[in-house]
């Protein structure tokens, strides 16, 4: 790629939006950021744009973008590459939870990434390892499955981390007390399965304990406790042991 330097538009200003503002670096220069409302037009001789926007939302600002010759990708991870309009076409998926009130360096977030032409495919592999990152290729359809793996291990996980909280506030327990735990949790699956890393009443169906831990619970919490249990229970590698033993039902 030389030492050139790449104008590149952004257009977004949510959190993905935000962490890429802050971390693209040379050679790549942002000449324009904005978000869709925005007072000026959009420059047409960049070599690259970004659009990180909600999924909603890119095809109609893809549509913007049609006619220009540099590069245009988007940031979404379950919305496929050729919902942009425009002849050279790519994705730069971030899989990483993002917030706009927690800086984190960009070498703990992962790039995938896909391009109608494989110098584009050289040039997004460059833009992440510029922010101190890497990049893997990876394709719409596949990637799909790469997003929705990540909301059950991040968004619904973190649903139950408010359940949690809510729980601990009602009975003055502070939510620091779960800390260790949430850690542990996390870092024992760089070693063990998630299989092999399971615990709890659910992976045993210890009936006594769930059923007095049901009972504290609103219905909502219930009808997760229930839910949650049984797919642990299912899945677990001592459910076979405890049918033959009689002491499952599940």
């Amino acid at each position: 790629m030389g030492a050139r330097t790449y104008r590149t538009v952004l257009i977004g200003a949510g959190n993905v939006a935000s962490f890429l503002k802050a971390n693209i670096k040379l050679p790549f220069e942002l000449t324009h950021v904005g978000g869709r409302q925005r007072a000026c037009s959009i420059p047409r001789d960049a070599d690259l744009y970004i659009i990180a926007v909600s999924d909603r939302a890119i095809s109609s600002v893809s549509q913007e973008l049609k006619d220009v010759e540099g590069l245009v990708v988007h940031t979404a991870g379950s919305v496929p590459m050729d919902v942009l309009s425009s002849k050279r076409r790519g994705v730069f998926y971030p899989l990483q939870t993002l917030s706009r009130k927690r800086q984190i360096p960009a070498s703990k977030v992962p790039f995938y990434i896909e391009a109608s032409r494989e110098e584009d495919l050289e040039l997004l592999r460059l833009l992440a390892e510029s922010m101190g990152s890497k990049a893997e290729q990876m394709d719409s359809q596949r990637r799909k499955y790469l997003h929705l793996a990540a909301v059950f291990c991040c968004n619904f996980v973190n649903r139950l981390y408010g359940i949690t909280a809510d729980l601990l506030a009602e009975h003055d327990i502070p939510f620091s007390a779960m800390l260790p735990l949430i850690h542990e949790t996390a870092d024992k699956v760089d070693e063990l399965t998630p299989s092999e890393a399971q615990t709890g009443p659910a992976v045993r169906w210890d009936e006594a304990v769930m059923e007095h831990q049901m009972s504290l619970l609103n219905d909502e919490q219930r009808q997760l406790y229930q839910l949650i249990s049984k797919s642990i229970h299912k899945a677990s590698p001592l459910t076979p042991l405890l049918k033959e033993r009689g002491t499952s039902n599940h």
